[in-house]
């Protein structure tokens, strides 16, 4: 049996086998799982890039964050570059920065080469690759067919949520951390190759012409914004834990982000102004007045914040409480992975004329429930299976809304605009994702140092210096026992005092993880008022209606 290839959109004759059809779609899922992959390895080489590289941890933290910056700033502005140049041709230069990011890793003499040499080419190859999936997609597959490749993109997430972890751990164990970075490279490769299977896709109507004032307002109000968003939970939301300086006696995160806000907002006067004069926009006017599109923006955000919230509470305490490796949490985090590929994939294969907005809701609802079953999981030292079953209906709840909202997005949009809405919808994944982990890293640092001040003050088993020297502290961070003992003597503090102290952080820290879950499940419930104004049919089930309509008319 053959069929039209899905790029042709009915307007050329050449077919081609079912097969054939869906291989473009491999391809793009392989780069979606090269770049969640490259983000896995360094998570998982922390450790070995400290001890090769003798690494302080300030420059592994902005090598973690220098993908997120860099992506984030950039993927608004990929999406205009790949409607000029051609969304194929922007897919292969964001290919070959990621190749040629993984080979300075590999060779990667210091962790100044590693941080602004590899994660910002990684970054900038990013910004490039993931905006083109979902650009190819939009113009590659159309009505049901667009559902189930966007529903594999989200697939593909949830595969590198837990093959991530589990491949990335085997290579560094065994074989070191660069040639894990080297098994990206090759992957790079295969990809790049793979591009000659994804039809080029015909060019706008209308021509597009390059927005330089607008990239440079994006880029600045992006990067403030996410920077802001990353640094609340080391810098403080107003008062200043480790903050380079302040501002009025105030942390610098929360002004760092209005200031991001306020050049966005200027970003978005110039764009108005520039596509009535010129007919472009780096954000076309359509993304802003249409309901449905903000809607389905704000639940591409939500994806990301879920996994950000919820994955950075749950690993942070099985590896940081009960000692997890890599490989253990990759294992203990499966039924969420499994949760994430079921739905997001198999829903639109599966349900196909199902309702977006109540699914949507529904899956918002089960992510709340998932929040709150792990809340009841957590044990002072340990968890029980409560923690994998909420993970896994916060999966479901991510695979559901992954395989409506890039279709929510991009159907309700022309044709040249639903391509290029790919920079944005991936801008909004990321930033979901930095609001997530600042809001969980906030409210989880806040609530483990104000319960270790509070229960030291009551703890009559501790000296007065003791309690005097733990209420003076600014914050008191998220630490093993080992490392909380050790901190507390580095501040002074006695040992005979430390176990008494150790018994108290255990159940403050216990509070505190709770505390980030119960954060997680009221952002949940919180999108469910971005839901409104969702389609209740997709255009598939409406055109089918019409079809059925005329046949009965005919009979």
């Amino acid at each position: 049996m053959s069929s039209y290839a899905p790029s042709l959109g009915g307007s050329s004759g050449v077919k081609t086998s079912t097969g054939m059809q869906w291989l473009p779609l491999l391809v793009l899922c392989l780069a979606q799982l090269s770049t969640s992959g490259d983000n896995a390895t360094l998570s998982i080489a922390t450790g070995a890039l400290v001890s090769d590289l003798h690494a302080s941890m300030a420059l592994v933290s902005i090598a973690n964050a220098m993908y997120s910056l860099a992506a984030g700033s950039l993927m608004v502005a990929a999406g205009m570059v790949g409607l000029i140049v051609g969304w194929k041709k922007t897919f292969r230069i964001g290919c070959s920065l990621l190749f040629l990011a993984e080979l300075t890793a590999f060779f990667s003499p210091n962790m100044e080469v590693f941080t602004y040499g590899a994660r910002l080419l990684s970054g900038i190859g990013g910004s490039f690759m993931i905006p083109s999936v979902l650009g190819l997609i939009a113009s590659n597959y159309k009505g049901s067919q667009q559902a189930v490749a966007f529903g594999a993109i989200g697939a593909a997430s949830g595969v590198s949520f837990v093959a991530g972890p589990i491949v990335c751990g085997l290579l560094v164990d065994h074989l070191g951390w660069r040639y894990a970075f080297a098994a990206i490279a090759c992957l790079c490769v295969v990809i790049f190759a793979g591009s000659f299977l994804v039809p080029t896709p015909a060019k706008p109507e209308r021509k597009v012409t390059f927005d330089l004032p607008g990239v440079v307002l994006t880029v600045i109000g992006l990067f403030s914004v996410i920077l802001g968003f990353l640094k609340v939970s080391s810098w403080g939301l107003f008062t200043p834990f480790d903050a380079p300086f302040t501002i009025f006696g105030c942390s610098p995160a929360p002004f760092l982000v209005l200031f991001g806000l306020v050049v966005l907002a200027i970003m978005l006067k110039w764009e108005r102004y520039r596509e009535a004069k010129v007919g472009s926009a780096l954000i076309p006017l359509s993304f802003l007045s249409t309901p449905q599109v903000r809607n389905g923006l704000c639940l591409t955000a939500f994806i990301f914040l879920a996994y950000g919230s919820g994955i950075f509470v749950t690993v942070s305490f099985v590896q940081v409480v009960v000692g997890l490796n890599s490989i253990q949490t990759g294992l203990m985090i499966l039924p969420f992975a499994l949760g994430v590929v079921i739905f997001s994939l198999g829903l639109p294969v599966v349900y196909k004329n199902a309702n977006p907005k109540r699914m949507c809701q529904g899956a918002l609802v089960i992510g709340t429930i998932g929040s709150v079953l792990c809340i009841f999981g957590f044990q002072p030292a340990s968890f029980t299976a409560i923690v994998p079953l909420g993970m896994c209906f916060i999966g479901i709840s991510m695979g559901v809304v992954s395989a409506y909202s890039s279709y929510i997005v991009t159907s309700a949009l022309p044709a040249r605009d639903a391509q290029q809405s790919g920079g944005v919808q991936a801008t909004s994944r990321n930033v979901g994702q930095a609001i997530g982990v600042a809001v969980c890293g906030m409210v989880m640092l806040t609530a483990v140092t104000m319960s270790v001040q509070s229960a030291t003050r009551n703890d009559s088993q501790l000296s007065p210096d003791s309690q005097a020297k733990v209420s003076q502290m600014a914050v008191i961070p998220y630490l093993s026992d080992a490392n909380f003992s050790k901190l507390m003597l580095k501040n002074g503090i006695s040992q005979h005092d430390v176990p008494a102290l150790t018994n108290d952080y255990q159940h403050a820290r216990l509070n505190a993880t709770r505390a980030g879950m119960v954060a997680t499940a009221v952002m949940t419930l919180l999108f469910l008022f971005g839901t409104r104004n969702l389609p209740t049919r997709t255009k598939t089930n409406q055109s089918d209606e019409v079809e059925d309509k005329r046949k009965n008319k005919a009979l």
